[in-house]
Formats: structure tokens, sequence, C-alpha cells
């Protein structure tokens, strides 16, 4: 059997382990709960300038329909309160679950003892935070830059403001996007097993990773910008179909990763125990 064919075959085996065929389901789950802490943050962030419920829902309208913004939109709050906070650590702590999911499965393919819940879970809580960052970076960045630029337009904000918003958008939606997403997912892949992993055995599956979430987010991106507001009967159902499909393909891809990695890693250490036998024999 050549190398190639067995690389595929073993790495399909790893793909379709209960645990990886399970994981993509879950991360999507709370992929969407990670998105509640980044509304609840970003709504508080407008009442600074001053801006309405109302004009918050109309811009979540414009993206996604009523139904889905009515949704969204009530459970945010733009005041320091008890109840900002109470929302802001639940939300925080069941998203921290899809952390959780991913130390258990890596600890898993690698063949890795569990350090226990409560290192897991502090770890966890530390790769969310990071996962809460690269969700916002592409939310803001990929997907709705092009409407928050329309967004601060409409609001009749000093042009200078406008123009100097849309020129870092523009800047960061090139190859830095590309750059960003590789460096936080190249770090939630080492965090994640419960050994010390040098960062270039994660290389591969981060790229891999970080080449597919641009894919898929540029053309969920297309949809939201050119499609989605022309459904007149069926758009708001539609609209969250999309959005579920988008979110469970990138918690796909991040499973897919993990697994390239793991068997990048493995071939690597079957390599060098063949160079050592040669050269043993030798």
């Amino acid at each position: 059997m050549s190398r190639a064919r067995k690389y595929v075959k073993n790495f399909w085996k790893i793909i379709n382990k209960p645990e990886m065929l399970v994981l993509p389901g879950q991360l999507a789950f709370f992929f969407i709960l990670s998105i509640v802490p980044i509304l609840t943050i970003l709504t508080y962030l407008t009442s600074t300038f001053n801006i309405s419920t109302n004009t918050i829902f109309e811009f979540f309208k414009s993206i996604f329909g009523s139904e889905i913004s009515t949704l969204l939109v009530p459970h945010t709050t733009n005041t320091l309160s008890i109840g900002f906070f109470v929302t802001l650590f639940i939300a925080f702590f069941f998203a921290s679950n899809g952390a959780s999911s991913i130390i258990i499965t890596s600890n898993t393919i690698y063949g890795i003892k569990d350090k226990g819940f409560v290192h897991r879970r502090i770890k966890a809580i530390i790769m969310t935070f990071f996962l809460i960052l690269l969700f916002s970076f592409i939310l803001i960045v990929p997907i709705f830059g092009d409407k928050i630029v329309e967004f601060t337009t409409f609001l009749n904000l000093d042009k200078g403001i406008t123009h100097t918003l849309s020129t870092i958008i523009k800047i960061l939606n090139g190859p830095l996007s590309l750059l960003i997403i590789f460096i936080i997912i190249k770090l939630l892949y080492v965090m994640a097993p419960d050994l010390k992993l040098a960062s270039s055995r994660t290389t591969y599956g981060a790229l891999f990773t970080s080449i597919g979430w641009l894919i898929a987010t540029g053309i969920y991106s297309f949809y939201i910008n050119n499609i989605a507001h022309y459904s007149k009967y069926y758009g708001s159902f539609t609209n969250i179909i999309i959005l579920m499909l988008w979110i469970y393909l990138l918690a796909y891809i991040f499973t897919i990763g993990m697994a390239i990695n793991y068997k990048k890693d493995e071939q690597n250490l079957e390599n060098t125990k063949i160079i050592k036998t040669s050269k043993n024999k030798a």
C-alpha cells in the first residue's frame, strides 16, 4: 500500500471516530452561544455613541431579517447593570463547553489522559476567550465589514470616521485576515491537548482550517450582502438555515484540522523511527 493511500485510510479512520463525528455538532451549538457575549458587549459599546436599540435592530434586520433580529436584540443591554454581567457570565460559561469538548476530543485522538475537570474548565475558559475573539473578528471584518461601513453612513457620522473605518476594514479583509485567523486557530490547536505540543506540529491543520474558514465565510458573506434580502416570503427562514449551516461548516472544518494535525504528527514520528532504524542497521 502506497504511503499516500495509507495516510488517507488512517485519516478516514480518525475522522470517523465517534468523538470526531459528535464534535462538529457540539462545536456548532457552542459557537452560536459564543455569539451572545459578542452581541452583549457590542450592544453595550454602541451606547457610548448614543445609538438606540431601534437603530441596532434595524442593522440586524438588514442582515438577518426581522425574526432573527427580534430574537437577538431584546436579549442585549446597553447599561452596566447586574443583568448585563449575569448575561455575559452565563453565556461565556456555557460557550466554554465547546472548548471543553475540543480538549476532550484532542486528548482522545492523541491518547492522553485528561488532567481533570478543574484544569479542563480553566483552560476551556481561556480558549473560549480566543474563540470569541476569533468570531468577533470574522463577524466584524469579513462578513459584516461592508454593512458596518454602510451603517456608519446611515448614522450620518463624520465622513472622516467612515473613511477611516472603511480603510481599516479593507486592509484587514486582505491577506491579513488569513494571518490573524491562522494565528488564533493555531493557538487553539496548541492549547487543546493536555501535553506540551510544539507550535510547528499544528501548522498543517491550522492552515487548512484557516483557508477553509475564509472560503466558507466568503460564501456566507456573499449571501448576506447580495442574496439574503431578496427573498420576501422565506427570507428569514432561509437566513436561519444558512447561518446554522455556515456555523456547522466552520465546526466541521475545525474538526478536520485537528485530525490533520494528529495524522501529520503521527506520520512524522513514524518517519523518524524508520530513519533511526535504518541508521542502527547501517
